[in-house]
């Protein structure tokens, strides 16, 4: 316990000293902290006897403590103004009805150091009004949320409050002795002193303008001052409230863009935007395409029963909204439909004072909603709609039911439940993440399984929708491709089998002149020696050479000119010019129409069993030979000997003898007529003989 004497200035109570000291030796009414006594506890009268020179209390309460302290120290020194120093707001009330002078409350991100040093100040200076300023000083300086403010006669700062000094960026030395006026710049400057000479000369003056911070920074604020006099009635300085306007500014410029929107929306778009008033009288404020609807438009004055006599849902809304409820509906007006909302606004004694109606053409909108009800019913397709996550799915056509098996109202209740029909071998949930950061690059294929066991091919692609160029929503298709994917495993198939057929296939294109040659498979190159890029824009002559017979090669590009069938075994040519017998079978392609689109000519080498033909021939001609040679001379001697017996009066047997010998002869002289053509050049037997095995497996 630090001992008091007459020369202390304050006293303390309570267990924080050293801050209470600093406070002192920065107070200008105390003037040290060696002039301050302390104690833990509230002095008895007889230990602070012989503090008379003492100018304040500072009194440390607690939650514990309570006001216990304070009541202790104004028993003993009944004429010493306390300054109690709080850790709760809420104590400041009991405080001050236990006598405190003023009240301090500690708070964190302050100086409180250098705020206790001018409470004690304040506290100290005014000992005679210590309790009214104390109760003034806490209300406006710590209480309330405006800037507070105190100037001299020659309008300098005197007194702040945190809220100014936050507002101001200054700290407590710079402020103080500040003129007022450079806290202000341009014209602002030029408005605030003549608020100043109007508060000297009236009383009160009130000014907008705005504060410039120290760091520059602008904030608009409203100043109300009101005149300080002395006894004598001479001005003092001034006192007032700087109120921060931003919000304000904010809320005006708020409402300006709200009713420029306004304006703007009812002059730009099918909105109408009227009134009702108590008595029923309808009134246009903007727009006119209800009105135009109506047919007479809507005149100020009449009645709501004249305005929509054919409206009975509008009527029944309004005399709703006069009641006091607030309306929304869909009202059908001529051959347009109108959405229609109405508000009831109130005066101050709480009564409907008018209705204020606001309708918009919806008939887009609505045969829009119409025709979406009808694709949802109708499409063929899984069209959907979701939010790029699947949190929720918005919209999905009734085909879903028919394509997953799964009544599309299991997705309200799990929007991802379609991924689970998805086939175990077709997991999709990779590329369902990457659609939300790329929606437009999504397009899969996959399988889906109904609860049946039925499988389904689905082809899925989707696309983003973009506001303000934030996706908000995916749209996509969902196909049943299940026959295509059919259909394609069966072409797939056919084309395995055309390419491995043992016998040469070329498709040609019939709507080109000439027929050209636009595909070959493999069996065709081994037989021809022509793959597909050599033979690609020729027709079926290129097989011909110089033993093909051009008559045969012209009856085949006839037939797949009409679109017939047709069949020819002729002298064909390889690549590399060796000759070959070749059967070549056309036939065309029909389409659904039943018109030939494309031609088929299939092409075979036959050589070998041509040669073998050919091989049979010449053995009948060389039999023929022989026996045109060995039987010919004695049946032609038999046949002369026989018709000289036969010339006098041959009898019946010798007549059949002649008759045989000469059939004989005439078969003999017929193999000998047959010996004299050629079954085929021996030169191209030959050449056909050096040539006849497949390409492939020829000598090189």
């Amino acid at each position: 316990m630090n001992r008091p004497n007459g020369r202390d200035r304050a006293i303390h109570v309570g267990t924080d000293a050293d801050w209470v000291r600093e406070a002192a030796a920065a107070s200008t009414v105390v003037g040290g902290s060696q002039r301050v006594a302390s104690f833990d506890e509230a002095p008895t009268e007889a230990a602070v006897a012989d503090a008379t020179g003492a100018r304040l209390v500072v009194c440390e309460l607690s939650p514990e403590s309570g006001v216990g302290p304070l009541v202790a120290v104004r028993e003993a020194l009944p004429d010493v103004p306390a300054l109690a120093v709080v850790r709760e707001a809420d104590a400041v009330d009991d405080a001050l009805a236990a006598g405190a002078a003023d009240v301090f409350v500690r708070r964190d991100g302050v100086d409180e150091t250098a705020l206790l040093a001018r409470r004690m100040d304040g506290v100290a200076a005014s000992p005679a009004d210590a309790s009214l300023g104390a109760e003034s000083t806490e209300r406006l300086l710590d209480a309330i949320d405006d800037s507070f403010y105190a100037l001299d006669a020659d309008g300098a700062l005197e007194r702040w409050n945190d809220r100014f000094r936050e507002s101001t960026g200054y700290d407590d030395g710079e402020l103080e002795g500040m003129p007022a006026l450079d806290l202000f710049a341009g014209a602002d400057r030029d408005r605030v002193a003549e608020a100043i000479e109007t508060v000297f000369e009236t009383g009160s003056a009130t000014v907008e303008a705005e504060l410039v911070a120290k760091d520059g920074e602008t904030t608009p604020v409203e100043y109300t001052g009101a005149l300080v006099t002395d006894g004598d009635g001479s001005p003092r300085g001034i006192v007032g409230i700087g109120r921060d306007l931003t919000q304000r500014r904010e809320r005006e410029d708020r409402l300006v863009r709200l009713r420029q929107a306004v304006e703007t929306i009812t002059d730009a778009a099918p909105l109408t935007l009227f009134e009702v008033g108590p008595e029923g009288t309808v009134s246009t404020v903007r727009g006119e395409t209800l009105g135009r609807r109506l047919g007479d438009g809507i005149s100020s004055g009449d009645a709501v029963e004249e305005t929509f006599a054919d409206q009975p849902g509008m009527r029944r809304a309004i005399e709703a909204a006069l009641d006091g409820e607030s309306a929304r509906d869909l009202v059908d007006v001529s051959d347009s439909t109108f959405e229609v909302w109405l508000r009831p606004a109130l005066d101050e004694a709480g009564s409907v004072a008018r209705v204020v109606g606001l309708a918009l053409d919806v008939t887009e909108r609505e045969e829009r909603a119409v025709m979406l009800d009808q694709i949802q019913a109708n499409a063929e397709e899984v069209i959907w709609i979701s939010t790029p996550g699947k949190e929720s799915m918005d919209f999905i056509t009734d085909a879903y039911e028919d394509v997953w098996g799964t009544h599309p109202e299991t997705l309200d209740d799990d929007p991802m439940s379609f991924v689970r029909a998805v086939h175990p071998d077709d997991r999709v949930e990779a590329a369902l993440e990457r659609q939300q950061a790329d929606p437009d690059a999504y397009d899969e294929t996959y399988r889906v399984v109904h609860p049946d066991g039925e499988v389904r091919w689905i082809h899925d692609k989707s696309s983003g929708v973009y506001e303000d160029g934030e996706l908000t929503r995916v749209v996509g298709i969902a196909t049943d491709v299940t026959v295509r994917k059919r259909r394609e495993r069966k072409l797939r198939l056919k084309n395995r089998a055309v390419e491995t057929a043992p016998v040469g296939i070329a498709i040609h294109e019939t709507t080109d002149p000439g027929n050209p040659i636009s595909y070959v498979n493999d069996a065709f190159e081994a037989i021809t020696g022509y793959d597909g890029d050599s033979i690609a824009g020729e027709g079926v002559s290129a097989l011909g050479g110089e033993d093909t017979d051009p008559d045969r090669v012209e009856t085949l590009a006839s037939a797949i000119e009409a679109g017939d069938r047709g069949s020819e075994t002729l002298v064909l040519h390889r690549a590399d010019g060796t000759p070959f017998w070749g059967r070549i079978a056309v036939a065309p392609v029909v389409g659904g129409d039943d018109e030939a689109t494309h031609a088929v000519s299939f092409v075979q080498d036959v050589t070998e069993s041509k040669e073998h033909e050919q091989e049979i021939e010449r053995h009948l001609t060389e039999f023929g030979e022989v026996l045109a040679d060995d039987l010919g001379a004695p049946l032609r001697e038999a046949r002369d000997r026989l018709n000289a017996a036969t010339d006098d009066e041959p009898d019946e047997e010798l007549r059949r003898a002649a008759a045989s010998v000469e059939t004989a002869v005439s078969l003999v002289e017929d193999l000998a007529t047959v010996h004299s053509f050629s079954v085929e050049p021996r030169r191209l037997s030959e050449s056909m003989r050096g040539s006849s095995a497949p390409l492939g497996s020829r000598d090189e």
